[in-house]
């Protein structure tokens, strides 16, 4: 009996050692990059009166294909949408704001980038800031995993013991 008592400590321990863990453990890592394009085309969508579009559905239709959206998002408070085009040619940008007032734009990309030539090859971004993982997360994540084994051991072996004391 004793030995099944003390095989039972490692859990609370466990749940302790996890509850006072921070509390970036508990969430996916995430991080950032900053991407230098060479070329940023944004639009201002507003109504007649001036007053501007805010937070209206935006969607962005590439010329290579004008039926799917290359991408979609929403206007700024101030109207405002950005986005970076990866191909030349016109491309178009419609703005709902889902009570019956739509506005569509044409944005023309030209060919040459607005600064000049890019030094990165084919138009590719440039990447300021590498995406990596939280260290303090994979410190726990490794502890976690150890502390798991350590746990299923520990079970498994009352489990034999139990299974011999039946016999």
């Amino acid at each position: 009996m004793t030995r099944s008592i003390r095989s039972y400590w490692l859990l609370p321990l466990v749940v302790f050692i996890l509850m006072r863990a921070p509390f970036d453990a508990w969430s996916h890592g995430t991080d950032y990059s900053l991407v230098k394009a060479t070329e940023l085309s944004a639009v201002a969508f507003y109504y007649s009166d001036g007053e501007a579009m805010a937070y209206a559905e935006v969607l962005v239709f590439s010329p290579k294909d004008p039926k799917v959206e290359h991408q979609n998002g929403r206007t700024d408070k101030h109207g405002k949408f950005a986005f970076c085009p990866d191909t030349p040619g016109t491309w178009r940008i419609t703005a709902n704001d889902s009570m019956g007032h739509l506005c569509q734009a044409t944005v023309e990309v030209s060919p040459e980038p607005l600064g000049g030539k890019s030094d990165t090859p084919h138009g590719e971004t440039e990447i300021a800031h590498p995406v990596q993982g939280s260290k303090t997360l994979r410190i726990i994540a490794g502890l976690s995993l150890i502390l798991n084994l350590a746990f299923a051991a520990c079970f498994l072996l009352e489990r034999s013991h139990a299974a011999k004391r039946r016999s």
